[in-house]
């Protein structure tokens, strides 16, 4: 897993006023269409471009400052040298 954090985009919702984060992935998917899945899980239909953001979603920043969800962690397996090597 790559510890690169994703690419947001903060996109003003028509409907509720609030301006949500939606990952560049979805944001990819949506364009044609104008809605979008923000984190929170709601579909934004984006308000005009020329809008000042509204509040941010209380929702959205409450993920976004909990982070990434930790899998369980594996230990990992130290490498063990090469015999040829580790003779010299």
């Amino acid at each position: 897993m790559s510890s690169v954090e994703p690419f947001l985009v903060h996109i003003r919702c028509d409907t509720d006023g609030y301006t949500h984060a939606v990952t560049e992935e979805e944001f990819a998917a949506g364009r044609h269409d104008g809605r979008f899945r923000a984190v929170c899980g709601h579909v934004v239909l984006a308000a005009p471009m020329i809008e000042e953001p509204g509040r941010f979603d209380p929702v959205c920043r409450d993920l976004l400052r909990a982070g990434p969800p930790h899998p369980a962690e594996v230990p990992r397996q130290e490498r063990r040298r090469l015999r040829w090597r580790s003779r010299r």
